[in-house]
């Protein structure tokens, strides 16, 4: 059916200036954006100041914005809802919050591909981060007929792949049966998929820092390439988590071999965003320019309070001189203080080389533990230590299932210690060896200055970098990110304008992937909001992190109305990208 939304705030998504205007939609399609004559920006032509409906001419649905913007849905490019795609679990949160679009996959943590010798240690890896696979997921109830079942092994055969999922494979065993499940998942969010590049040496080497074989690098190799002709968007790193941080820079280098010169970019956590932070920009922009691909730098953000005002404008200054050099180079950030990650990733890299089997086993060693305890007290530029540059008392653990811990729920580990009448270390070490290293952690890290500095600059993306932990508490930017940035630096402070901030959080994003979407204009997919600044609300916080933002008018998902009024639902119209 043909929508025209009337008398709206045209807000485009490419930074341009706002202007009146209507937006027709027809077949999940844009079919025109229309200037109107007169009338200023933001100005109110609603007599009632409400957003109504009707009919028109020829059938066609008219909405009347009244004066509220109009503009592309959101794109959120860095989540981990990895898992909860395949069931629709995120829909309502994101489209509640105006996003249309997500990118999961990412920091190399994917949930895809795991198959191998050390799936089961990769599933146990994960659980801090995209949560439990879902439960009958191996065929997601769909049952081959025989036909279907001799001509999905015959494409397999002739190379010309398939979206079937034989009887048994799991979606998490390659990025093919992901990406079919995925488009089984009928959402209300279109969505894609990064390949996790620690995911796929865990799924090889499994989870111990020693250095490769030739074979195991050509069996990662692969790995990628089977992938990337999967559908995969992008390549995905997480440097700083085990096993990635066993790579140097030549290593790095030879699995990533398959997108060599190819234009897919890498997205990566850097090795350290604490001390050294800048040094592993460095190393990032000397391995792109190496593979020549384009590099996007991750959550962006500087550890620990004598960084703060002086770490950022290093890396901004490199990453401004590398795109002045030619060099493909952009980057995202959310718009907190405060993180969200594994607990695990407390610990030094070189205590977790062997694995999660044999840390568990040191943990339960005091001589073990005082090493642990010896390293963590030093600072360090060759991995993040989290402990030293924001304290126990900054950081609080979340996602416990013992009947030992699960009372310290969203508790900073230093009152977990005092109440327990423990040292703030051992303490550390008793929850991951009783909770088996997965639970996960929130962190108050930052300044928000730096933060402000990092979404000011135009290669800059809006993201949410939403981690769904098993049976954890979530961190409020899993709901409210988007809004948030909008009614806190837009509406309230003035530092950002409607028009950057959209574009940061649409064309921009949509460009590191190459997705045809994120403009308001003729031939584009309909993915629409239409809100009032005034009217968003956001009141999700750190002891209540799952209240829904309420105040979009409208959210489309290919022209099907999924928000309206805050009310949601399926509109089953998202499409994988």
């Amino acid at each position: 059916m043909r929508c025209v939304i009337r008398n709206g705030i045209i807000v485009d998504g490419t930074g341009r200036k706002p202007f009146r205007g209507d937006v027709e939609m027809e077949g999940g399609v844009i079919r025109s954006v229309t200037r109107r004559e007169g009338g200023q920006s933001g100005e109110d032509i609603s007599p009632d100041n409400r957003t109504a409906g009707g009919e028109g001419k020829g059938g066609a649905r008219i909405i009347d914005a009244g004066g509220a913007f109009v503009t592309p849905g959101f794109i959120d490019i860095h989540r981990h809802g990895d898992w909860l795609a395949l069931t629709s679990g995120d829909d309502e949160l994101l489209n509640r919050q105006g996003i249309t679009s997500v990118v999961n996959g990412n920091c190399g943590l994917s949930a895809a591909p795991q198959g191998g010798p050390h799936e089961g240690e990769t599933e146990h890896f994960l659980r801090s981060i995209v949560g439990a696979k879902p439960a009958g997921s191996r065929t997601r109830g769909h049952e081959l007929t025989r036909r279907e079942l001799a001509g999905s092994l015959r494409r397999r055969k002739d190379g010309a792949g398939t979206d079937a999922v034989l009887p048994g494979e799991d979606p998490a065993y390659s990025m093919q049966a992901y990406m079919a499940a995925l488009r089984r998942a009928r959402r209300s969010v279109n969505t894609g998929m990064l390949i996790g590049g620690g995911t796929i040496r865990a799924s090889v080497a499994g989870y111990g820092g020693g250095v490769l074989t030739s074979r195991e690098e050509e069996l990662i190799r692969e790995k990628f390439r089977e992938s990337l002709a999967a559908g995969a968007l992008g390549v995905s790193l997480g440097l700083g988590y085990a096993p990635e941080f066993a790579y140097d820079e030549d290593g790095l280098v030879r699995v990533l071999e398959p997108v060599r010169g190819s234009g897919i970019p890498l997205a990566v956590h850097i090795r350290t965003e604490g001390d050294g932070a800048d040094e592993a920009v460095a190393e990032m922009i000397r391995v792109a320019r190496r593979l020549e691909v384009p590099l996007h730098l991750s959550h962006m953000k500087c550890i620990g309070k004598h960084n703060f005002r002086v770490t950022c404008a290093k890396e901004l200054r490199m990453i401004r001189d590398a795109r002045e050099g030619g060099m493909d180079i952009s980057m995202d950030a959310y718009p907190y203080v405060t993180g969200s990650t594994q607990l695990v990733h407390l610990i030094p890299p070189g205590f977790q080389a062997e694995g999660t089997e044999a840390l568990l086993k040191g943990l339960a060693d005091p001589a073990f533990r005082r090493r642990v305890t010896e390293a963590l007290k030093e600072s360090s530029d060759t991995f993040e230590n989290i402990v030293e540059l924001a304290g126990f008392d900054n950081i609080a653990a979340t996602g416990f299932v013992s009947e030992t811990f699960r009372p310290y729920e969203g508790w900073p580990i230093d009152a977990v210690a005092r109440d327990l009448k423990r040292d703030p270390y051992e303490t550390l070490y008793d929850i991951l060896l009783e909770e088996k290293c997965e639970p996960a952690m929130l962190d108050r890290y930052g300044c928000e200055e730096d933060m402000i500095d990092f979404l000011g600059d135009e290669s800059c993306s809006l993201i949410s970098d939403a981690i769904y932990p098993e049976g954890g508490r979530r961190h409020p930017r899993v709901y409210d990110a988007f809004p948030r940035f909008l009614i806190r630096y837009v509406r309230d402070r003035e530092i950002f304008t409607i028009e950057e901030a959209v574009r940061k959080m649409t064309s921009l994003p949509a460009s590191v992937y190459h997705l045809d979407r994120g403009v308001l204009a003729e031939g584009k997919p309909a993915d629409i909001c239409v809100f009032r600044l005034e009217n968003l609300r956001s009141d999700a916080d750190f002891s209540h992190p799952d209240r829904m933002c309420r105040g979009f008018d409208y959210v489309f998902t290919a022209g099907e109305a999924a928000v309206a009024g805050d009310r949601w639902r399926n509109t089953g119209t998202g499409s994988v990208l």
